[in-house]
């Protein structure tokens, strides 16, 4: 039984970009970092998906996984398992072109700290994966 990988047609032109990187700084002298691969923005999209709170993007209130408001709160394994359902039912609402195949959420021995690990994948091609690693941290 053959296996199809699917690739994005865009991934085969070098000069196309198809967004732009996190953070948003070039070292070159250009305006912004640009993706030239579908997997290199996914993971930028991703990230962007992760670092926003519900409410702070303009005209999309409810985008976001509010993950530094979880930081207030006492770490749990109830809130451990909610977060792990926000994130997945939040990839799967704004980024359903992703597949995550792996996500870790662990605290910290002293409860100041969540660390965050996803490894992603696009739909159709789930043997090209990236990981993206977060450290959530309560400085009060």
């Amino acid at each position: 039984m053959a296996v199809e990988i699917r690739i994005h047609p865009l991934d085969f032109e070098p000069d196309v970009a198809i967004g732009i990187d996190l953070p948003m700084m070039a070292g070159t002298g250009a305006a912004f970092k640009l993706n030239y691969t579908t997997l290199d923005q996914a993971v930028a999209n991703a990230k962007n998906l992760l670092l926003t709170n519900r409410g702070e993007r303009i005209m999309q209130p409810d985008f976001g996984c509010d993950l530094r408001n979880t930081l207030f709160e006492n770490i749990t394994e109830d809130i451990i398992t909610k977060l792990e359902d926000r994130i997945k039912s939040n990839f799967d609402y704004w980024l359903p072109y992703i597949f995550i195949n792996e996500l870790s959420i662990v605290p910290s021995e002293d409860q100041n700290r969540i660390y965050v690990s996803l490894t992603i994948s696009l739909e159709g091609n789930e043997f090209d994966t990236r990981s993206i690693q977060l450290e959530m941290i309560n400085e009060q």
